[in-house]
């Protein structure tokens, strides 16, 4: 009988130690993801211009001025790095707009990055979403005004 007991407690004890829980969830760090050097792809206005002349208008500024660029670096330390030369838009009449580039600004700073979503922490860019090598800032200013602008890493 106490072969039978022991058998019985020994199976007891295997049986709740290799049901112990395991739903605690490991965070994954997929900071790695968004880390490295992006060029400016877009910046998409709301009304499309033709502000090249060339008789094909463009919601992509990139594809009329040739001015507009900018480089994008994610620091693996948490700081961040932007040179972006600005778009200046002024309304000329009805869905018309006097386009050209602004100076080029320089800004830093430091960023999070969680389930694709870039935060540069600073008031001046809305988050950005990691979609494959693609960072999309969705600006959404009223008219005038830049609807998004896209980084491709490079």
């Amino acid at each position: 009988m106490k072969k039978y007991t022991y058998y019985l407690f020994t199976c007891l004890v295997l049986v709740f130690i290799s049901c112990s829980s395991d739903d605690s969830e490991t965070a994954t760090d997929d900071s790695a993801l968004v880390i490295g050097t992006y060029s400016l792809s877009e910046i998409n206005v709301n009304v499309a211009q033709d502000v090249d002349e060339d008789g094909t208008a463009s919601n992509n500024m990139l594809d009329e001025l040739d001015c507009l660029n900018g480089t994008l670096t994610i620091n693996a330390d948490g700081t961040w790095d932007l040179d972006l030369v600005e778009l200046d838009i002024t309304s000329v009449t009805g869905d018309f707009y006097a386009i050209r580039c602004g100076r080029t600004n320089n800004f830093t700073g430091k960023w999070t990055f969680q389930s694709s979503v870039l935060d540069l922490n600073a008031s001046n860019f809305s988050a950005m979403v990691l979609n494959s090598s693609v960072l999309i800032e969705g600006v959404n200013e009223d008219l005038p005004g830049v609807l998004n602008r896209k980084f491709v890493k490079q």
